[in-house]
């Protein structure tokens, strides 16, 4: 079955193309705007150098996977990945057959895995110029929030990050704060790299709708043109500071009976207090990633609230562009990557001790800051770098 897929993926070796390597990401809202959208830009704005997505993925669920990955960009190359996060470095193999005779010059390997094994392939002299497209803090992550359970990797993890960063050619990091990480824990001490947060998903981009629109979509999902809104969008992951978000909820909506809360959530966390005290104010569903972004329109705040781990220190998370794309304020931790600044600066942060509904002109407001500050076409410079 694998010597199948390679076979599929013959079209790679006589085209001259950069190559964007993602290893073990499966597809999701956030694969489709930070991926796929990615590789989308890059090529819209270049000629000489085609991008070409090549996903390794696990063969659980292999093709609806594909299908997935393929629907979102049809010339992409999706290849099984061998079996267990342990054996990443053999991933190594499969890709040396497809891109023996190819002309690629440049790989940008998503996260550090994906970059050690594109190093590799420049060790056999397949590629020129290797690119770690750096998305967090990668050893503090595992041992922050235990995402992988295999000790071995988790022992290894801090030189798996370090090789990627250090022996790539040129990096992409998601913030300042994450460039300060490796300055104070890697030594890194180079200028040889970009920083781009992650930016709004094409679904983001669009006119601002008038407000009567909006007051309909309110009413169509049971709220009163004078409800005051607070919309968190998530998961329950441990990066996302459940409990910490909860506890907050808690006080503001004591203290403020004028609030609702919409949560776009899998799992609905009923047990907690805040559910037991505000049940009649609180409304939750989980919803297809198209479908998010009128659900955001109708609230007045977007909450982004979060512990001050390291993994959440260096982020860039997506729900922040999402939240001002909406009209929304934000109701942000301090410290959460560059974003804490960047709240205060555009005044787009909220105060959860004075939180009254938010104007139609404010919210066009916080839209154009979206616009202007947060579209991949803000970033054109530094992608053109790349090449």
């Amino acid at each position: 079955m694998v010597f199948v897929h390679f076979l599929c993926s013959i079209s790679l070796l006589f085209l001259r193309v950069m190559v964007y390597l993602t290893y073990n990401d499966q597809p999701s809202g956030i694969y489709n705007s930070q991926v796929i959208d990615v590789v989308k830009y890059l090529n819209n704005i270049q000629s000489t150098e085609k991008v070409k997505l090549v996903a390794l993925i696990s063969m659980r669920g292999f093709f609806r996977n594909r299908r997935k990955i393929k629907a979102g960009s049809a010339s992409s190359s999706v290849i099984p990945m061998f079996p267990g996060v342990g054996m990443w470095r053999l991933n190594s193999l499969s890709l040396f057959l497809i891109f023996l005779f190819s002309k690629h010059k440049i790989v940008m390997a998503r996260g550090p895995f994906a970059t050690c094994i594109a190093l590799q392939l420049k060790k056999a002299r397949l590629f020129k110029k290797v690119i770690f497209d750096a998305r967090g803090a990668y050893e503090a992550e595992l041992k922050e929030y235990k995402v992988v359970e295999n000790k071995r990797i988790v022992s290894q993890i801090k030189e798996i990050e370090r090789k990627a960063l250090m022996a790539s050619d040129y990096r992409l990091a998601v913030s300042n704060a994450l460039v300060n990480y490796w300055r104070d824990n890697f030594d890194y001490n180079k200028n040889e790299h970009i920083i781009v947060p992650c930016t709004l998903s094409k679904e983001f981009i669009f006119p601002f709708p008038v407000q009567a629109e909006i007051n309909n979509l309110k009413k169509q999902l049971g709220y009163k043109e004078e409800d005051i809104v607070i919309v968190y969008s998530g998961s329950s992951a441990g990066w996302q500071s459940f409990k910490l978000i909860t506890n907050l909820l808690l006080k503001v909506m004591n203290s403020n009976p004028k609030l609702k809360l919409l949560m776009l959530v899998s799992k609905t966390p009923e047990t907690t207090e805040l559910f037991k005290d505000h049940k009649q104010k609180i409304k939750t569903a989980w919803v297809e990633p198209e479908e998010v972004r009128k659900y955001l329109l109708i609230a007045d705040y977007g909450i982004l609230y979060r512990e001050p781990t390291v993994t959440n220190k260096v982020a860039s998370p997506v729900k922040f562009g999402e939240y001002l794309s909406c009209g929304l304020k934000v109701i942000i931790s301090e410290g959460l990557g560059d974003f804490s600044g960047f709240s205060r600066a555009s005044k787009v942060k909220a105060d959860p001790e004075t939180m009254e509904a938010v104007s139609y002109e404010e919210k066009v407001r916080i839209h154009q800051v979206a616009m202007d500050k947060l579209t991949k076409e803000n970033f054109t410079n530094e992608y053109l770098r790349l090449f």
